[in-house]
């Protein structure tokens, strides 16, 4: 009996997860397509700014989203417009772990301008991340350029 319910619990944490995130707007996967960070503009308000939406079986924020898709201009109207450069989704990654891992090295200073934790370590469900900084990520997804960065960031600390 206790281990049904131990099952039951590991499943409806689970599902808890996902449960309360939503699939974000057709509107706003298009605009961040597009990088057309006018159309994005009119779709995002500040209220919207911080959501989380739900993609397959991870959540992210509007920021991981723009950086995920390379959405330069949508992601410089959300730095602009003041979006939490630390908020993780469900249990995922914050935006400065999907920097390191798809660059470009200009959206991991302007995080990093903007107070992103460089010393955060990722305690979670996503296994590749488990245990990984900013560096070592970076470092594990072949991006020189911008662990280079990080070091030096380190140093001066």
């Amino acid at each position: 009996m206790r281990t049904i319910k131990i099952f039951f619990v590991l499943i409806l944490s689970g599902m808890g997860r996902i449960a309360f995130a939503q699939e974000m707007p057709a509107e706003i996967k298009a605009a961040l397509k597009a990088d057309d960070s006018v159309k994005f503009a009119t779709l995002v308000s500040k209220d919207s700014l911080n959501n989380c939406y739900k993609e397959g079986n991870w959540q992210y924020s509007l920021l991981s989203q723009a950086i995920r898709s390379r959405a330069g201009k949508c992601f410089n109207l959300l730095i602009a417009r003041g979006a939490d450069v630390n908020k993780a989704c469900g249990g995922y990654v914050p935006p400065l772990m999907h920097a390191v891992k798809y660059g470009p090295l200009a959206m991991v200073k302007a995080l990093v301008a903007k107070g992103a934790d460089i010393n955060y370590q990722y305690d979670g469900e996503y296994e590749p991340a488990e245990g990984q900084t900013p560096l070592t990520y970076a470092e594990k997804n072949n991006q020189p350029e911008i662990a280079a960065y990080l070091r030096g960031l380190k140093g001066k600390q």
